[in-house]
């Protein structure tokens, strides 16, 4: 009962605590995704402006080399007939192609993601590069960016592709020459560009894809230890996803869009979910950890409560136990430790007091009792006593009534023994009906035979206890007043049988009857003590006193058809007495 009266305490303690508790986490997580949004965004446009700038100083090498040829037409002069392999060249011209090689390897030493820079002239079946200087497309390589190159369309004048195999591929950037039909070429090792991004980006939980104006996946930075992004890398991301979520693969990314406009360049920052997630589980994490000390809060709250209230009604227990064996508290004893125990000590007090006084009221009033059925018992004794002298008075005048007044002598003392003994020590039925049959004989001897008493009772109510002269007077109520009357054989039947809780006794005669306004007055004679019907005056005073209201006598006649008197009594005795 303790275990159960304190769960159903912390229960209720924590939907007082962790109801509100729950939505302020709630309410926690929305802002915290909200603002994470907004750092997110913030975060990818940060990214995007620093890999635009990085490509802004990489692009810039092209158009200043595609310049510095543009500009100096002497230095274009050169670089032709160097293609062609005329070595009668001046030694001006000498001076620039050296400058030319000079700058193309100074480009290639200052940034060292740069490759290789290449100049070729439409036409020509070699080219310069920052390498070798003048050379043949012998390379695979080599034939795959004149390939592309060719392809190109003629008002197109930038392109950005990827050549090279896995392990060694690398970004290659075409620019159309300005004045002269040809192209600067450009490499840049990916994995030195992935380098540089490292120590310009430290958002490491993000990833940077970058395609080309026709789609065409280029190469990532970040992004490889995200095994599911394959569908990401070969295709498009779609247009006009800037800002929202979609789904790559098994997971939902965060998608930033931002174009190069001089390169034809798209540059797709992506940034997983699981970011989001790891901030609002550090968040989780400390809400849970409030809640774990709540809880445990709570459980002493509702121990320290159940305690409390267990105290109490062991404290009530003893008080009222101490007061079922009569030890009545004088004043509350226990310690007040507020209001509610002032109140509830004043309480039991008084209610105690209350059953105090109403014990003293009972058992008043149930010596009151006592001193009643003594009295009616003691009033009935004298009045059997009067009736069977009488009897004997009788028979003493008839011839040869010796033997009989002798028997009814002898009757009459047992009788008189069973009637002046305790009249609250509780008899049997059996002994009720025997001595009721010792009276019956009795009756006979002054009425004669002219009537038959038989008795009908309940096996199992033979042993039922009783109080004493229950039934006499009724029997005699029917003898004197019911079939000694009439002119035929009478006929009295005494019955007692359970049911509905109660044990029922009714005696049935067939005397004279008594009309309904006989009847009347008769339930009104029996309700007070009267001369000439004492007997069954006291019998319903006894029962209504022993057993209560409902056991009072009830009689049903009709004129000349004979009587019925019935009383009930509960089958548990006096418990029943309200």
């Amino acid at each position: 009962m303790k275990r159960k009266y304190f769960w159903r305490n912390f229960y209720d303690y924590c939907k007082l605590m962790m109801v509100p508790l729950l939505l302020l986490f709630l309410a926690c997580m929305v802002l915290v995704t909200i603002q994470m949004q907004k750092d997110l965004n913030a975060q990818a446009g940060s990214t995007l402006s620093s890999v635009n700038t990085s490509l802004d100083s990489v692009v810039s090498n092209v158009i200043f080399q595609n310049d510095q040829l543009t500009n100096n037409s002497s230095m274009l002069l050169a670089l032709k007939k160097l293609l062609l392999r005329d070595t009668n060249i001046d030694y001006s011209e000498a001076i620039y192609l050296r400058n030319i090689k000079t700058l193309m390897r100074s480009i290639t030493e200052t940034y060292p993601y740069i490759d290789s820079v290449y100049l070729y002239l439409d036409g020509y079946d070699k080219f310069f590069s920052s390498e070798s200087a003048v050379t043949t497309f012998d390379g695979e390589k080599d034939r795959e960016w004149l390939q592309i190159y060719l392809q190109m369309n003629p008002d197109e004048r930038n392109y950005v592709s990827v050549l090279g195999t896995d392990g060694q591929k690398s970004i290659t950037i075409f620019q159309r020459m300005l004045l002269l039909d040809g192209i600067v070429v450009m490499d840049i090792e990916i994995e030195k560009y992935r380098n540089l991004l490292n120590q310009i980006l430290y958002n490491h939980n993000e990833m940077i894809l970058f395609y080309n104006n026709e789609g065409e996946y280029l190469f990532q930075w970040n992004a490889g230890k995200e095994t599911d992004l394959d569908e990401a890398l070969t295709g498009m991301i779609p247009d006009g996803s800037d800002g929202k979520w979609l789904r790559l693969g098994k997971k939902f990314y965060m998608v930033h869009e931002s174009r190069d406009n001089s390169y034809q360049l798209k540059i797709v920052s992506l940034i997983p979910q699981d970011v989001i997630w790891d901030n609002i589980k550090g968040v989780a994490s400390v809400f849970f950890l409030v809640m774990g000390v709540c809880v445990i809060v709570l459980m002493l709250l509702a121990y320290r409560t159940a305690k409390e209230s267990f105290d109490r009604i062991e404290y009530m227990v003893n008080v009222f136990q101490d007061a079922e064996r009569g030890n009545f508290p004088k004043e509350p004893k226990q310690e007040e430790k507020n209001e509610y125990d002032v109140v509830l000590n004043n309480i039991i007090y008084l209610f105690l007091h209350n059953i105090q006084l109403n014990d003293s009221l009972k058992q008043k009033q149930q010596e009151q009792e006592i001193a009643e059925l003594t009295a009616l018992q003691l009033q009935i004794n004298p009045h059997f006593l009067f009736n069977v002298l009488q009897n004997v008075e009788f028979e003493m005048k008839k011839v040869g009534g010796a033997d009989a007044v002798c028997k009814m002598m002898e009757d009459l003392s047992e009788i008189l023994q069973y009637a002046l003994k305790n009249p609250l020590e509780p008899i049997t039925l059996r002994q009720e009906i025997e001595y009721l049959k010792k009276y019956v004989s009795i009756q006979r001897k002054r009425f004669g035979s002219d009537f038959i008493v038989y008795y009908e009772i309940d096996e199992e109510l033979w042993e039922f206890p009783v109080f004493r002269l229950m039934l006499q007077p009724l029997v005699e109520n029917s003898i004197v007043h019911g079939v000694r009357l009439c002119d035929r054989p009478g006929y009295i039947k005494v019955k007692a049988f359970a049911r509905s809780g109660r044990v029922i006794f009714r005696v049935v005669d067939n005397g004279i009857g008594m009309t309904a306004e006989e009847i009347q007055k008769f339930q009104d004679r029996i309700q007070r003590i009267n001369v000439r019907h004492i007997g069954m005056s006291n019998v319903n005073s006894r029962l209504k006193i022993y057993y209560g209201e409902a056991s009072a006598i009830h009689v049903r006649s009709r004129k000349n058809r004979g009587c019925v008197v019935e009383f009930s009594i509960p089958t548990n005795g006096r418990e029943h007495k309200k």
